[in-house]
């Protein structure tokens, strides 16, 4: 259950969940569980099934996407007021999680049980909405990132980066 002090952070944060109708909103708050990690912990790894959709209010988690020889990418990294697409792609795929995230800054967040992202998700324009255009930003940074390295010299992508 989340208290009316998360709530006051957590609304302002995530604006669609105020788009919900009041019942609905009720019953996220009495489901939705309230969670902390410090840095340094990982909170879903690969082939593990994905337990809910994370709201984040403080902190940031890395997801990074490992080799069979130990190299590890960096994909993306998730802060309050956005969430996780990977987590996103698991529940809407039914599949496991392909990377690992792990917490960076010590990280508070709410959790919405699976069943209630899927109830959710079917019902509500706003969440619909949001999770989509999740998907759309994430999409376009990797657009952008495989142009980057397609068509620009090293040197040149160093540069932008400094």
């Amino acid at each position: 259950m989340i208290d009316n002090d998360t709530r006051s952070r957590l609304l302002p944060l995530y604006p669609m969940l105020g788009e919900l109708p009041a019942a609905e909103l009720k019953a996220i708050l009495a489901t939705a569980k309230q969670m902390q990690f410090q840095a340094g912990t990982v909170i879903f790894d690969e082939n593990q099934p994905c337990q809910g959709f994370p709201l984040l209010l403080s902190g940031s988690l890395r997801v990074i996407k490992s080799a069979a020889n130990g190299r590890e990418l960096q994909l993306y990294r998730v802060l309050p007021g956005e969430s996780c697409i990977l987590t996103s792609s698991c529940l809407l795929g039914h599949n496991p999680y392909q990377a690992r995230g792990i917490v960076e800054a010590p990280l508070e967040m709410v959790m919405l049980p699976a069943t209630l992202f899927h109830r959710l998700l079917g019902s509500h324009e706003a969440f619909r909405r949001y999770v989509f255009q999740l998907f759309t930003e994430r999409l376009t940074d990797l657009m952008e990132l495989v142009t980057a390295v397609a068509f620009q010299k090293l040197d040149r992508r160093l540069a932008a980066l400094l």
